[in-house]
C-alpha cells in the first residue's frame, strides 16, 4: 500500500520579522533620501552654473561682434533709430547671442513697450520666458509671469559699474541713457583695467523678493525692477549678497543665492566660480571696480 507524505507548510513571515523589514526599509529611505536630494540640488546648481557661462559667452561673442558691451541702459528717440523707439539693457542685447533671436525679433526698437507688455501683447519680448536667465534652484521665479499683464522675472543681475560709467555713482538713471547710440557702452579691451578675471560682471538673485522683481528686460531706471545691483540705492560694501534669506529677511536691493555655501558669479573674463558667505565686503566691493587699482581674489 503506498504511503502518503503529509504536506510541509510553508513558514510564512511573522508579524515581528515584517516590522523588522519595513524598519530596515525605512532606514534605508532616510539613508538615501539626503543623497537623492544633494544629488538633484548638484543638478540644479550646476545648470545655473551653466547659466551664467553662456551669458559669459554671449558677452564676449557681443563684444567681438560689435567691439562693445550691452549696454547697462540705452533710450534713442524713434528718429534716431530708423523710425523705432529702443529701451535697451543689457539681457536684451545678449538675446541673440544665447541663441533667443527668434525673441529678440518681436520688437525692431528694440524694447518691451513696443509690442507693449503692460498693454498685455503677447508677442512682447517683455512677457518671454528665457529659460537661460532662470535659475532651477531658485522655488520664487514660477510662474514666470509677475503680474497677468506679463513682465516676465529672471535670477540674473548684472553689475551697475562693469557695464556704465563706474565715475557716476550708480545713479538711477544712468546719466546719456538717453543719447542712443552713443551711450555708455564698457570694452573688454579697455574698461576692465583691473582685469577681466578681477571684475565681477553677472550674479544670482532671487527672482521674485519681498513683493519686488527681477525684470530682465526692463530698463534700468528703477531700483526695484531693474536686473542690476550695486547702483546707487546699496553700493559697494553694502552691496554684498544674502545667503538664503527668507521672505522677511530678502532685501531687493542686493543679490541673493539660494544655494548654500555661496553665492555663483560670472566675471568679465566669462568664468564662474563660487563665492564664499565669509568673504569680506571689502573685497567682494573691490571685485565690483573695473578700474580701482585693487588686486583681489575671490577664492579668498
Amino acid at each position: 500500500m503506498p504511503r502518503f507524505l503529509p504536506l510541509r507548510r510553508s513558514r510564512g513571515f511573522t508579524l515581528v520579522e515584517l516590522l523588522v523589514v519595513i524598519a530596515i526599509i525605512g532606514i534605508l529611505v532616510a539613508l538615501l533620501l539626503p543623497a537623492v536630494q544633494a544629488a538633484r540640488a548638484a543638478a540644479r546648481r550646476s545648470q545655473c552654473q551653466n547659466n551664467l557661462k553662456q551669458i559669459g559667452i554671449g558677452l564676449h561673442n557681443h563684444d567681438s561682434t560689435y567691439g562693445k558691451q550691452p549696454p547697462l541702459a540705452r533710450w534713442t528717440d524713434q528718429s534716431q533709430n530708423n523710425g523705432f523707439e529702443e529701451r535697451n539693457n543689457v539681457f536684451i542685447s545678449l538675446l541673440p547671442f544665447v541663441e533667443q533671436n527668434n525673441i529678440y525679433k518681436l520688437s525692431p526698437g528694440p524694447t518691451p513697450r513696443a509690442p507693449s507688455v503692460d498693454a498685455g501683447d503677447p508677442n512682447s519680448i517683455g512677457n518671454k520666458t528665457v529659460q537661460g536667465y532662470l535659475c532651477p534652484s531658485d522655488p520664487n521665479n514660477q510662474p514666470t509671469e509677475m503680474w497677468g499683464n506679463g513682465w516676465v522675472v529672471g535670477n540674473y543681475v548684472v553689475n551697475y559699474d562693469a557695464f556704465h560709467n563706474p565715475q557716476v555713482g550708480g545713479a538711477l538713471v544712468p546719466p546719456g541713457w538717453q543719447d542712443g547710440k552713443k551711450s555708455y557702452q564698457a570694452r573688454l579691451g579697455a574698461t576692465y583695467q583691473d582685469g577681466t578675471s578681477n571684475t565681477l560682471g553677472v550674479t544670482e538673485a532671487y527672482a521674485r523678493c519681498n513683493g519686488v522683481g527681477v525684470l530682465w528686460a526692463h530698463e534700468a531706471i528703477d531700483y526695484n525692477w531693474g536686473a542690476f545691483f550695486n547702483d546707487a540705492s546699496a553700493r559697494g560694501i553694502n552691496s554684498k549678497f544674502q545667503m538664503i534669506p527668507t521672505t522677511s529677511q530678502c532685501n531687493p536691493t542686493l543679490p541673493q543665492t539660494s544655494h548654500t555655501g555661496g553665492i555663483q558669479v560670472m566675471l568679465m573674463d566669462g568664468s564662474v566660480r563660487n563665492v564664499a558667505q565669509n568673504i569680506a565686503p571689502a573685497v567682494w566691493a573691490a571685485s565690483l571696480t573695473p578700474q580701482g587699482g585693487e588686486s583681489v581674489s575671490l577664492d579668498n
